[in-house]
């Protein structure tokens, strides 16, 4: 099923969008770590090759963290040529389903009307079924970094087997819209 995942996530191909929501990830201090590293250049992409104008970044402070995912992520995005004025932080969520709901929130206050999620390759197809469930106009873009991908694959199994577990079988029928 991990390996299935990631084929999935692999294949999404972005549509031209309003924004794109870059899904955030563990940080120290303002050091993203090597996965949200991949999902910032991904992002960084989209915005260089005109397929979105607008960035939302999507983290808040983990337990660990010393800084919001957010202002880490809009940091590295600035230093990377991103005009700060094109970039918009979300730094409340603490998961998946937050990170979406929130960033909604975000998108109906600026009138963005579609979005390009920027997750890793293996996070994408739950992230969709997530937006979806929420009724979002999204497409996925894939980042995929090596780095303990099997770790992370098979946490989004185990991602996969809550929502089962706590009645959110929508969100799995999402997936297949």
């Amino acid at each position: 099923m991990a390996q299935n995942i990631r084929l999935i996530g692999r294949s999404a191909t972005p549509r031209k969008a309003d924004t794109a929501i870059i899904l955030g990830a563990y940080t120290k201090g303002f050091q993203p770590s090597i996965p949200l590293l991949a999902r910032l250049r991904a992002g960084i992409q989209l915005y260089r090759e005109g397929v979105v104008r607008y960035i939302i970044v999507s983290g808040g402070k983990g337990e660990n963290e010393t800084v919001t995912e957010s202002s880490s992520m809009k940091r590295f995005l600035v230093l990377n040529g991103v005009d700060p004025a094109w970039i918009v932080e979300e730094q409340f969520s603490s998961d998946t389903w937050e990170n979406l709901l929130n960033s909604q929130e975000v998108m109906k206050r600026y009138r963005f009307n579609n979005a390009v999620i920027v997750t890793s390759d293996y996070h994408l197809p739950r992230a969709i079924a997530v937006a979806r469930q929420l009724e979002m106009d999204v497409t996925g873009f894939a980042a995929w970094s090596s780095q303990g991908e099997f770790r992370y694959a098979v946490r989004e199994v185990i991602a996969w087997l809550a929502y089962w577990r706590n009645g959110q079988l929508s969100v799995l029928r999402a997936l297949r819209k």
